[in-house]
């Protein structure tokens, strides 16, 4: 756990503030992944654009990692293929670069689609947002929106390209978004179901 504080915060009060969350923090804690409960996996499911990767995993000798896909649908992981941590950093870089690769250009096409501009976007892997969007019409979207279902991606995007015009949660900006997206309400309810089903090494 890391805990940062502003330039000039006391230090002193660091401890008792840890004690009076501690029923927080081992709650949160507890839900966070260890070395032990990671798992490699064996196979990837991007729901979004229907892509189900086999990982086939290859130990050589050295410390670093390389993944690369196979035409066969295979993804290759090859290096130090024991070490839990190592292969869910190398696996994550490949999600990371996959999700620009396919979240971005599905933003631009539903942007003129639709005829909502925005000025950019960025692809992060966020904790607690699926997607987000700043005054200055800049969308962050999580990546892990891979794992989803095409009609939840769709949602998400349509929700972001619609904060370009209302940033609040207003009805007016729910009406805005019913009008591209008449199940919005459902889908927010189903990603929640969704989001429980994102792999621990993701």
């Amino acid at each position: 756990m890391e805990v940062v504080v502003p330039l000039g915060f006391d230090e002193a009060r660091i401890p008792e503030i840890l004690e009076s969350k501690a029923g927080w923090i081992s709650k949160h804690l507890g839900k966070t992944p260890t070395v032990e409960k990671l798992q490699r996996p064996e196979s990837i499911d991007l729901k979004s654009i229907q892509e189900c990767w086999k990982v086939e995993y290859l130990a050589t000798s050295g410390g670093g990692l390389t993944v690369y896909e196979g035409g066969d649908g295979t993804l290759a992981v090859e290096g130090a293929v024991d070490d839990p941590l190592r292969v869910a950093g190398a696996l994550n870089e490949w999600l990371q670069a996959k999700a620009g690769k396919v979240l971005v250009p599905w933003l631009q096409k539903l942007s003129r689609d639709l005829s909502i501009p925005f000025a950019r976007v960025t692809i992060r892997r966020q904790k607690t947002r699926w997607g987000s969007c700043s005054k200055q019409r800049s969308i962050n979207l999580n990546r892990n929106l891979l794992f989803f279902p095409p009609q939840l991606v769709r949602y998400v995007l349509v929700h972001e390209l619609c904060h370009t015009k209302q940033l609040d949660h207003s009805e007016k900006f729910w009406s805005l978004v019913e009008g591209y997206e008449p199940d919005a309400r459902r889908r927010r309810r189903e990603i929640e179901t969704a989001s429980g089903e994102i792999p621990p090494w993701a």
